[in-house]
């Protein structure tokens, strides 16, 4: 089986979720003896792009798997190499290229999809920063894509109340988690003042990740608890009962000793496909606490390995919350349930659902 990767390899350790889902696959396949390459792009943020490049350019980064391609090297590629599978693994604007002239290759397109443009663009700066060009790339994705690949039952319903995406035409594969998350033994630690909660927010200003909404949802707690905000410094609301720290980005590394004292992964009712950080900290033993907005809510279990609370209840959060003060559960055992969960999510098994999804389509 001949298959490329297409999409954004990323630059560095300190990647988005969609780079992460792109560098496992490819590395799990290589490393089932796959004949497999990746092709990354001149994007504007990387250091050393140009025009010229964008257009003529062509190098390999780390080994002559993975290459950098400008647009005529793509897609001359593309044609000369015929490819079994073409594998979209985050969607890009170079790629609207190769879905227009998908008729020239042989390769049958395979699409992970990661979210849906409607929700992240709001209508009226639909042609601020070109807007425009990336629902294009999206309508084509779900015309010329083979089989469309989404992580969540949620961003797949989203999707099909707009396309009416066909049963053949779609699969749910869950994002996976990198095999650094699995090797530190952990315990629930115990708390006797405050709950520690892990907050992502991040650091793009575009994305709203509901901090605000949160904060305003938990005012209502008896107790003192600590948030831990991964992101940006923004001006919040203070709320006596809430204290916030905010942090920078972090390695992988950084990330498993952060959370070593925390208690929870805390979501807002934002709507989120399938955040791997949720994944990740379970697999380090905190307890998620998400909204039905979440789309890894297809492997939680209230009061088993996790909580999922209702946002449209306004003080449903807070009640949760004491209830953890008072005892109700059991988070050790809860905590252990969330850690045995996300073994389903190594990237060994999700490779494998992957190569599966593939030969369902040769």
């Amino acid at each position: 089986m001949k298959i490329v990767l297409v999409g954004r390899y990323g630059e560095g350790d300190i990647l988005t979720g969609p780079e992460r889902v792109a560098r496992e696959l490819f590395s799990e396949l290589t490393k089932n003896n796959i004949q497999a390459v990746f092709v990354d792009y001149y994007f504007s943020g990387y250091e050393g792009s140009s025009l010229l490049k964008k257009i003529f350019g062509k190098e390999y980064i780390h080994n002559s798997l993975i290459l950098r391609l400008g647009i005529f090297p793509f897609l001359f590629m593309l044609h000369q190499k015929k490819f079994e599978i073409i594998h979209i693994v985050n969607s890009q604007r170079f790629i609207l290229f190769l879905l227009l002239l998908n008729p020239f290759f042989s390769g049958r397109i395979v699409t992970t999809v990661h979210g849906f443009i409607r929700n992240e663009i709001p209508s009226k700066n639909i042609w601020k920063k070109r807007y425009f060009i990336d629902l294009w790339v999206e309508k084509f994705l779900v015309k010329k894509s083979k089989l469309l690949i989404f992580p969540s039952k949620l961003l797949f319903e989203t999707f099909n109340k707009h396309y009416k995406i066909s049963q053949k035409k779609y699969q749910i594969i869950p994002n996976g988690v990198s095999k650094i998350f699995w090797n530190r033994a952990t315990s629930f630690p115990h708390f006797e003042n405050s709950i520690k909660l892990v907050f992502y927010k991040g650091f793009n200003d575009g994305i709203n990740r509901g901090l605000d909404k949160l904060l305003d949802m938990m005012k209502y707690m008896k107790n003192e608890v600590e948030l831990f905000v991964i992101g940006k410094k923004v001006e919040v609301k203070p709320e006596k009962n809430i204290k916030i720290y905010f942090t920078n980005s972090m390695s992988h590394a950084e990330m498993i000793n952060f959370v070593s004292d925390k208690h929870f992964i805390i979501k807002s009712c934002a709507y989120d496909t399938f955040p791997i950080i949720v994944a990740e900290c379970m697999t380090l033993g905190l307890i998620p606490i998400i909204s039905q907005n979440i789309g890894i809510k297809d492997i939680i279990e209230h009061g088993i390995n996790g909580f999922v609370y209702n946002s449209s209840s306004s003080n449903e959060l807070s009640e949760l919350m004491n209830e953890i003060y008072q005892g109700k559960y059991d988070l050790n055992l809860i905590s252990a349930n969330a850690k045995e969960t996300s073994k389903a999510l190594g990237w060994e098994k999700i490779t494998e659902k992957y190569l599966s999804a593939y030969k369902s389509i040769l």
